[in-house]
């Protein structure tokens, strides 16, 4: 088989080298065109410790790549135990894209008609596959700072939906070295300067913060279930034929809740190595692996929904509470249920 894929980030690479372990070796085309400093978009860096299993399959280890360990972080001021952690997410990608065939540049119509298989690894672009049967984004801005504290606390990580009017959060992630993650992201929302300029001037009372960086960017919340179809088939201008499959964000496997997404993409990179190249068995895994999604993305949409008369309904609390347990994170049941919702800010206002 005559292999490509395009995009080179956290997923397209990882399936890479997958691929190359099972002897497939694929050629990867990626532009790179971030635009950003570190030459990702809007990401925390942020994942579970588990990401750990994940690397050593391709023999890297998240020794070399931990920035910081989120032993503790603040949910809406219930102070919680994690396994989280953030990695260097460049870095990662980097040593990730090492000993692959990486063309800098796009896969162009003839370039296109050489490969039997394409793998869209493109994020939230989803360039190569058609548009998602129910699509929902959310848009991100996020500044990487240096706060120094004027006081003997340091800034801790946290999540809040305090500072959201409607559906999304603020996050603050460690990166070590006294510099942070700090982004904000909501559905419908258009006014994420304001919000981050408020917050600034808030932290400004116990930090001195210094902005080092900022970018846009998206993260896809629709869940697997509604971004389908997942493959297409079609005929190269030689009359043979064609498949198309997308892997990772291109296909939803993002928390709708939380947006996280690095682990997600990595296990779906997986998933589509252990398959490959049959579209109908990765396709059913992938439904199967992450159907818990779907379950999220119907409280978003309950949440975003005009007739809607209440906060979250008792489903709901108990999936943000899944949600964090899924995570590894410990909250109590009852303060789970009443604050969790709070990343909506129905849950005590409907």
């Amino acid at each position: 088989m005559n292999i490509a894929i395009v995009g080179a980030g956290i997923s397209g690479a990882y399936l890479g080298r997958l691929l190359t372990d099972e002897g497939l070796y694929a050629d990867i085309y990626d532009t790179d065109n971030q635009d950003t400093a570190c030459g990702c978009r809007s990401c925390g860096w942020a994942a579970p410790v588990g990401i750990e299993r994940y690397l050593a399959d391709v023999d890297l280890h998240l020794d070399d790549y931990l920035m910081g360990a989120l032993s503790t972080m603040t949910f809406e001021g219930l102070a919680a135990k994690t396994p989280l952690c953030t990695i260097n997410k460049p870095f990662l990608v980097s040593d990730l894209r090492s000993g692959l065939t990486v063309f800098q540049k796009a896969l162009g119509p003839r370039e296109a008609g050489a490969y039997d298989i394409i793998v869209d690894a493109t994020g939230i672009s989803r360039a190569l596959l058609p548009p998602c049967r129910s699509d929902l984004v959310m848009p991100t801005l996020q500044y990487r700072v240096i706060a120094e504290p004027l006081g003997n606390e340091p800034l801790g990580a946290a999540v809040s939906g305090n500072w959201i009017p409607g559906l999304g959060y603020l996050w603050i992630f460690p990166l070590g070295a006294g510099e942070y993650h700090i982004g904000v992201g909501g559905i419908r929302l258009d006014t994420h300067e304001r919000i981050m300029e408020l917050f600034f001037q808030e932290l400004a009372r116990h930090y001195r913060v210094t902005p080092v960086c900022s970018c846009r960017g998206g993260v896809r919340l629709a869940s697997p279930y509604y971004s389908t179809p997942f493959s297409v088939s079609r005929l190269r201008g030689d009359g043979k034929p064609q498949l198309i499959i997308g892997v990772g964000e291109a296909i939803g496997t993002v928390s709708p809740f939380t947006g996280e997404g690095i682990i997600y993409s990595l296990d779906c990179g997986r998933l589509l190595a252990a398959s490959f190249p049959d579209e109908k068995r990765y396709t059913s895994n992938v439904m199967a692996r992450f159907r818990w999604m779907k379950k999220e993305r119907e409280t978003v949409d309950y949440l975003l929904s005009d007739g809607k008369t209440t906060g979250p309904r008792l489903r709901d609390r108990w999936r943000f509470y899944r949600n964090a347990r899924r995570s590894g994170i410990k909250l109590p049941l009852f303060e789970a249920f009443r604050r969790m919702g709070g990343l909506s800010r129905w849950i005590e206002n409907p």
